[in-house]
């Protein structure tokens, strides 16, 4: 759970998006949103090892605000995708599976879909996510991918280029009791089918990495 000064502070941060305010408020962002998502992931061990994403944007190859507005943590998360939750003044988002796979990794997913073993997995563990109000991404193709047909049974999914489940909470009383972690770790424990799913038929891109 965060404290009313977390959302205070991220307030105090979108007007005053600048270097030097946030290295005189540094103590305040540690103290208010990260001690609390550190102490969460505690709770979440048995899911993977936390990762937590630097307060500055790189600003190099895209112009913007010098500080991310939002606290985002990675949660066993790896090649083949996991857990994550992010804070902003947006709300609560509680999000699981992979994030942008790259293109032999659809490729597999696919197959997958096209096959009727492979897919019940998948659509079981969409089901899980489901029931614990995680909802998939809308499907990003307008038409199915070259070498399936547009009346596949699941089309739907074939035409998915992002395959994560995700829910957006309001910023309301209870982020401040410890029910916010209760309701965080229903959520994520929901997904761990998909997740799981995902890393034993999807797997890890062998692209080589450019350089």
């Amino acid at each position: 759970m965060w404290p009313p000064e977390a959302l205070e502070f991220l307030r105090e941060l979108e007007a005053n998006n600048d270097r030097d305010w946030f290295r005189a408020n540094r103590r305040r962002y540690d103290e208010q949103l990260v001690a609390p998502a550190r102490a969460l992931a505690e709770q979440l061990g048995d899911l993977g090892r936390p990762h937590f994403f630097r307060p500055y944007n790189n600003l190099r190859f895209r112009p913007g605000p010098p500080l991310k507005e939002q606290l985002g943590v990675a949660i066993g998360y790896g090649a083949a995708g996991g857990f994550y939750v992010e804070l902003s003044l947006d709300g609560l988002l509680v999000a699981a599976g992979l994030h942008r796979p790259a293109p032999d990794q659809l490729e597999r997913f696919r197959a997958a879909m096209n096959d009727d073993r492979r897919a019940r997995g998948f659509v079981r563990g969409l089901g899980s996510a489901r029931r614990a109000r995680l909802t998939p991404s809308e499907p990003a193709l307008k038409r199915a991918p070259r070498g399936y047909p547009m009346d596949h049974p699941r089309i739907d999914h074939l035409r998915r280029r992002e395959l994560t489940v995700s829910c957006r909470h309001r910023l309301e009383p209870w982020l401040h009791e410890p029910a916010c972690d209760e309701r965080i770790r229903a959520q994520l424990l929901a997904a761990r089918p998909l997740v799981k799913w995902l890393a034993e038929t999807v797997g890890p891109s062998t692209r080589p990495v450019r350089g």
